[in-house]
């Protein structure tokens, strides 16, 4: 299969499950965003695949004294897990699902 062709079909599948998708010098890149969630998708036209969750906790606000200063101090966490391997476009779909699951 070329490069473009790969390319192509792994952006239908990206497209078809809602991501916003762009190419880049390595291939392809996704995101979709819902609340306190990101995925990313990087695919490149060799298989190689890595996606990616950024989960963001909660946002902590409290007021608080800093060299004698009033203000709000705020607190906001990420997690980010990241998962990485070789696929075909035809095996995308299927790992996204288990991904997003």
């Amino acid at each position: 299969m070329s490069t473009k062709v790969a390319l192509e079909e792994a952006r239908k599948v990206l497209e078809a499950l809602d991501y916003e998708v762009w190419e880049n010098e390595d291939g392809l890149e996704a995101e979709r965003r819902q609340v306190g969630l990101i995925y990313r998708v990087y695919y490149a036209p060799s298989g190689d695949l890595k996606l990616e969750k950024v989960r963001s906790k909660p946002e902590e606000v409290r007021e608080a004294l800093l060299a004698d200063h009033h203000g709000q101090f705020v607190r906001q966490e990420e997690v980010r897990e990241s998962f990485f391997t070789v696929c075909k476009p035809a095996e995308l779909l299927e790992l996204l699902k288990a991904w997003e699951a």
